[in-house]
């Protein structure tokens, strides 16, 4: 009986299935991968129990085969042997591969210093309970939105979503003065009533824009300055701002005005305003130009010439425009970096809300009708002039405290970020917004929580020095990126500058180093890929395919070979053996004679 079942385990009937399921599997995980994606294909297929089951069979099935064929005598049998040893060899290395290797994606920015934190595929859910015990594991989102494991630290986890918003709200709970305002506009040309609040602090809730206008509320510390606000603004030129250049022994700020007129030096630098864009636009044949004297995107042509070679670049006013340098003749301009700095404009239309010392309420408005102020109450409605809105005071909070809420959203038109559902025991649940911890309130106390990127640290940091996009000649259509980076080994005292652009990777100390995306929207920033699996793992791969090959090779050409090796010596013993017989009979024949 077992030696059936041994028989059967190593015999083709088995192989055969076996391999065609494999193949089955595999084509379907190509067209699967499509759909969901490489990180659930490698967790649902490739890194699974069931398909490492498989291949464990099929390596079975081969090293059994090959026994059965023992002893291994003749070339054909040794090739057999060879090569299923090769498969079984490459099936482990690939196992090992899937298993032992790392490869993750690091992202790096020029204005953010060395990094070694690698992203690796999956997420992390770590816990820290109201008794301080902390629970990490990893965890797998299915396309179905379920979560595995689904129950962990005596939290079930519920469910997923790609798209969560926090909702911001103030409550009058904090200890100190923070003023704050819920206002509603309504429109009935529009149809619509919306609600915005607003807060001194933190600074990113004070001001928020509508589109028509801007809103905001400010503080009035004294008289004089309560006045200037509720007073109609003065009209004066905007200054065009500074630029900040710096280089790797030198900075300095220059004004943007006085060097349109007269160029600037730093050192062997000579730098010079070439043209100046208030309102930056690019026109329908992508040649730069200001659609406005309004300084809604403003923006700096320079040339910059050292004694290497002459740059062109354009800088930004706004923060998430980074500067587009190319090169005009001779080489870069080495450690060269520069900031644009220009004070916003006041919004031609806003509505402020105004707190003097005393809690008292203002508004100042200002409109293309005109501007108006005023004192403010709650329940108060002002028209500030834009078309037919009316605004309405339907809250103030003397010390509030900000309360956010992360909810769900389907509407793709708010941009949110993936989220985790959580019960606890006593089956209150929150949304953990991913890659911010969050604090639970349970009846049992406290529990923080936080739902976050799977990283590694690597033994190196990789800083972005620059990124480089060439152009083909006479178009805007891209011809090559690359990315200068700087690899810092602290442990090993290494620093050392490498280039990597597509297909062209680099390596340090095992690690490949390969350009895997970017962003044309922000030069600033580059993704590569890193990826290591141990020394042994490579060999045993490559190994393997030698094994694969010598033993194809010896089960196809080794017979023939033989038989011509044989066949040469059965004619050489047959040429000795006659030239031998021939000796004898001259031998014999002279005799005679």
């Amino acid at each position: 009986m077992l030696e059936r079942v041994w028989r059967f385990i190593g015999s083709v009937k088995l192989a055969v299935p076996l391999l065609s399921a494999i193949v089955g599997i595999l084509i379907w995980a190509t067209f699967y991968e499509s759909q969901v994606g490489s990180t659930t294909v490698q967790q649902e297929i490739y890194k699974s129990p069931w398909f490492g089951g498989l291949m464990f069979l099929l390596a079975i099935n081969l090293g059994i085969s090959a026994l059965n064929r023992y002893p291994w005598r003749g070339a054909r049998k040794i090739g057999f042997a060879l090569t299923h040893l090769g498969l079984i060899v490459i099936i482990a290395g690939s196992a090992a591969v899937i298993h032992l290797g790392t490869e993750g994606m690091l992202l790096v920015r020029t204005d953010r210093p060395a990094s070694d934190r690698l992203r690796i595929e999956g997420n992390l859910i770590e816990v820290m309970s109201a008794d301080g015990e902390i629970k990490q594991s990893s965890i797998f989102v299915r396309q179905d939105g379920t979560v595995n494991p689904s129950k962990f630290a005596g939290l079930e986890l519920a469910g997923y979503t790609e798209n969560a918003v926090q909702t911001v709200d103030f409550v009058d709970s904090a200890t100190v003065d923070n003023p704050a305002v819920k206002l509603s506009l309504k429109s009935d040309r529009m149809g619509q009533t919306i609600t915005r609040s607003l807060a001194v602090a933190p600074t990113a809730y004070s001001q928020l824009t509508l589109g028509i206008a801007e809103l905001e509320i400010v503080e009035a510390d004294s008289q004089p300055e309560l006045q200037q606000l509720l007073s109609p603004p003065q009209e004066k030129a905007h200054p065009w701002g500074t630029i900040e250049v710096a280089t790797a022994t030198n900075s300095k700020t220059i004004d943007v005005l006085e060097t349109k007129s007269q160029p600037a030096k730093i050192k062997d630098l000579q730098i010079k305003v070439l043209d100046f864009f208030p309102d930056f636009r690019l026109d329908k044949n992508n040649f730069p130009t200001t659609a406005s004297q309004q300084f809604n995107n403003p923006a700096v042509l320079l040339e910059v010439a050292s004694k290497s070679g002459i740059e062109r670049w354009f800088v930004f006013g706004k923060a998430d425009l980074p500067p587009v340098h190319t090169l005009v003749e001779g080489d870069n301009i080495e450690n060269l970096q520069l900031a644009y700095q220009v004070q916003p404009p006041e919004a031609e239309d806003y509505f402020k809300i105004i707190v003097n010392e005393n809690n008292q309420l203002y508004y100042a408005a200002k409109s293309s009708h005109g501007f108006k102020s005023d004192s403010l109450a709650v329940g108060k409605s002002v028209t500030p002039g834009w078309a037919d809105f009316q605004i309405t005071l339907e809250e103030f909070i003397p010390h509030a405290q900000i309360h956010r809420q992360v909810v769900p959203v389907e509407d793709r038109q708010l941009q949110g970020s993936p989220a985790l559902l959580i019960k606890t025991q006593s089956q209150n649940e929150a949304w953990l917004p991913w890659g911010e911890p969050t604090t639970i309130n349970d009846p049992d106390g406290e529990i923080f929580a936080a739902f976050t990127p799977k990283l590694i640290q690597i033994p190196f940091g990789i800083k972005l020095e620059d990124f480089i996009v060439d152009r083909n000649e006479g178009s805007d259509s891209v011809a090559m990126w690359t990315s200068k980076i700087r690899i810092e080994d602290k442990a090993n005292g290494v620093v050392e500058q490498r280039k990597v652009w597509m297909n062209h990777p680099t390596w340090y100390r095992g690690w490949k180093i390969a350009q895997a995306s970017w962003n044309p929207g922000d030069l600033q920033q580059s993704t590569l890929q890193v990826k290591r699996e141990p020394a042994w793992v490579t060999a045993l791969t490559w190994i393997g395919s030698a094994l694969v090959v010598l033993g194809i090779a010896v089960m196809f050409y080794a017979p023939a070979l033989t038989r011509k090796l044989r066949s040469r010596s059965k004619e050489e013993k047959l040429e000795t053996a006659t030239e031998t017989t021939n000796d004898n009979e001259t031998k014999e024949l002279t005799g005679v004679s």
